[in-house]
């Protein structure tokens, strides 16, 4: 799949679905796991304050489209491999919680395959 098919799947989802997860107190690990994950990608710093505001940037999916994969330097891609090695790092596991966040798991490991081959 590519980084646009998954990002048009994001834009489909409805904005309520992302103002309920947006809306946890304490979201479960998995979701902050791949939030955290978007985060770093984006070099911004992985907490849930920041990942509030990520999900109510209302230009997060053309953010995520635009994103330059060549900025993913070693330092990162490190911090992310973490996470996206983490046995619960699973697109059907993620799925079943919160679709947007199942999309948003996709656009990290495609971004980080591509970033492996240009590191």
């Amino acid at each position: 799949m590519t980084i646009t098919a998954i990002l048009d799947e994001l834009r489909s989802i409805e904005k309520v679905k992302i103002t309920e997860i947006k809306a946890y107190a304490n979201p479960p690990r998995i979701v902050a796991y791949v939030l955290e994950a978007v985060l770093i990608l984006l070099q911004r710093e992985p907490t849930i304050t920041e990942a509030r505001r990520l999900l109510a940037d209302p230009y997060l999916v053309d953010r995520l489209r635009n994103f330059d994969v060549k900025s993913v330097d070693g330092m990162v891609l490190r911090k992310l491999k973490i996470l996206t090695n983490m046995e619960n790092f699973e697109y059907e596991l993620v799925a079943k919680m919160s679709q947007p966040i199942a999309c948003l798991l996709k656009w990290v490991k495609e971004v980080e395959k591509m970033a492996e081959l240009l590191n």
